[in-house]
């Protein structure tokens, strides 16, 4: 239940729930943005996604968020690049104060331009 709890904050854009405007990840915004420093980007990505679960996700305590950002590209049968898209990992895990279990690392993968998920 976790885990479907923030891919839905993960993949909910800023405004798109009617009730609570504020839920949702603010790196949507960025979908066709260029960006220019990765590493502040992926700094800034860690802690939009960190606040988000720490705000809406109350069974999860000192969580922890990890993010990657590369640039696969699909390719055709015959080896040509089709399309080139971003793809962002993020890892995260904590601590369940309920149980004083640690969630195990899970992992999100999500896709830029045009936004997906795996």
């Amino acid at each position: 239940a976790i885990r479907e709890h923030i891919n839905l904050l993960l993949s909910t854009r800023l405004d798109e729930y009617r009730y609570d405007p504020e839920m949702g990840c603010g790196i949507w915004g960025e979908d066709y943005a260029n960006i220019t420093n990765p590493t502040q980007w992926k700094s800034d990505a860690e802690q939009t996604i960190t606040n988000l679960i720490i705000q809406y996700e109350k069974r999860l305590q000192y969580a922890r968020v990890y993010v990657n950002i590369d640039e696969p590209a699909d390719q055709d049968a015959d080896g040509r690049i089709i399309r080139i898209r971003r793809r962002i990992t993020i890892r995260v895990s904590g601590n369940l104060p309920e149980t004083g279990e640690t969630l195990p690392e899970q992992t999100f993968i999500m896709y830029f331009s045009p936004v997906a998920s795996e």
